[in-house]
């Protein structure tokens, strides 16, 4: 009989004083593998991909600022640049060194943002559906999203029926555990959003850090590079795709069929021996 694996759930105080929340897969001493998640996602978000690579690595799955378990950020500072400032915080404090950075949609952009200026450090780069240049319909979607979505729920039920109605690809058992680690039962006993409200609020205010050019940052990148894209993604158009093939020294592009822009999330069998074989390569 197979035990199931599960993660520690871990924090770490950085020098900046936030508290950074992520789950440990164990396997202390295989290659260290440090997954993002995207803007309104957790750690627990990669747990399909994570179960499936922690036998053969150290698999850590962060809670970006202000998502999960982790502390929202001082005055609201959700910039690229204090992303950074975390991944390197993070990596540091947990003495990573030559480690693979596996990042998804704002995860993606903070990884490219980090190995433009720490590419030392990386062993591998992963960019999963992002790149320095978004379809706009897919970003307006996203903000539009963020905009119209209730900020509470009568119960758990009711935000499962509100999002199904836009996902398209991802089973219903993904789903359900998606919302359940981003969600979080308030004291009048409804259901709230678990990620600081300050995100929201500043896509709703147009007040959000601007996005910084990361094209001039992807020919400092010199660690072998993949970028996953669905073939369904509203945000990362082929073409983006090919470019930062072309700019960064070592990258390469995989596909995912019957997915979205939640790639890994929409399509686990077909992403996850895609991003294992090219891990185990030399």
């Amino acid at each position: 009989m197979t035990t199931k694996i599960k993660p520690e759930s871990k924090k770490v105080k950085l020098n900046s004083g936030i508290n950074l929340h992520y789950l440990d897969w164990g396997n202390r001493g295989a290659p260290d593998v440090l997954l993002l998640h995207g803007l309104r996602g957790h750690a627990h978000s990669w747990d399909d991909v994570s179960l499936a690579l922690c036998q053969d690595y150290r698999v850590l799955a962060l809670d970006q600022r202000g998502r999960g378990e982790s502390d929202w950020a001082p005055e609201g500072d959700y910039s690229g640049s204090a992303f950074v400032e975390d991944i390197l915080g993070f990596s540091n404090a947990l003495n990573l060194d030559g480690f693979t950075l596996v990042g998804h949609s704002m995860g993606g952009r903070n990884s490219l943002a980090f190995a433009g200026r720490h590419s030392e450090k990386l062993a591998k780069l992963c960019i999963v559906d992002i790149g320095p240049s978004v379809d706009p319909r897919g970003g307006q979607r996203i903000t539009q999203e963020l905009i119209n979505v209730p900020e509470t729920f009568e119960d758990f039920e009711a935000v499962v029926a509100y999002m199904a109605k836009g996902n398209r690809f991802a089973s219903e058992a993904v789903m359900r555990r998606r919302l359940r680690y981003a969600t979080k039962e308030l004291s009048g006993g409804e259901i709230g959003w678990k990620y600081d409200l300050a995100i929201r609020d500043q896509r709703r205010n147009n007040t959000a850090a601007p996005s910084e050019d990361l094209w001039p940052l992807l020919s400092n990148i010199l660690c072998p590079t993949l970028i996953i894209r669905g073939t369904e993604t509203d945000l990362l158009p082929r073409e983006v795709a090919d470019r930062m093939v072309e700019t960064i020294p070592t990258a390469q592009v995989s596909e995912v069929s019957k997915a979205g822009h939640m790639v890994f999330e929409d399509n686990p069998e077909e992403f996850i021996p895609i991003l294992k074989s090219w891990l185990s390569a030399q």
